[in-house]
């Protein structure tokens, strides 16, 4: 077995192309969900982009836009912070506590893959987590047109369920 960190035997980010990008994040195939986002945004140890968001009422998952995607992300990102910004300047008109930022939601229906992670809890448990690695992904902005954004994936096959963005 080998000393080297996983990190080092990852391929120059130059070395890359859209295929073997796309050979390493859409590995189980492709699908199409809806669900909603919610704006917290952060950035994962690699720089991808994470998105909490919600397949359900109370399911959470991440959704990560990686790699060559992530330049497509701006438009979301943007109608994520104009909520956030809209929900807590109407809060404080009404003299209100900001609401959960849980609570603040954009529907999308999104293109990817799922992979499951396991992340340590602070009391030691390894905790089950479901990432979405999105490829391409749709929303409606304030004034009810459909902003899509994203690449179509270059590798993966697309499963029964998935349809057209």
């Amino acid at each position: 077995m080998s000393d080297k960190n996983k990190t080092d035997r990852r391929r120059s980010r130059f070395e890359v192309t859209p295929e073997t990008e796309d050979r390493g994040l859409f590995k189980r195939g492709l699908t199409q969900v809806a669900l909603t986002l919610v704006p917290v945004i952060g950035k994962t140890a690699r720089g991808d982009i994470s998105v909490r968001g919600y397949v359900s009422e109370s399911e959470e998952i991440s959704v990560i836009f990686a790699g060559r995607r992530i330049k497509e992300f701006g438009p979301l990102h943007e109608e994520l912070r104009r909520l956030l910004t809209e929900a807590n300047y109407s809060a404080q008109r009404r003299r209100k506590d900001p609401p959960p930022v849980n609570s603040i939601r954009l529907p999308a229906q999104i293109e990817g893959a799922w992979r499951v992670r396991f992340e340590r809890s602070n009391t030691g448990e390894d905790i089950r987590v479901l990432q979405f690695l999105a490829a391409r992904w749709g929303f409606l902005d304030r004034n009810g047109e459909t902003i899509t954004s994203g690449k179509q994936a270059l590798y993966g096959n697309r499963s029964s369920d998935a349809g057209a963005i």
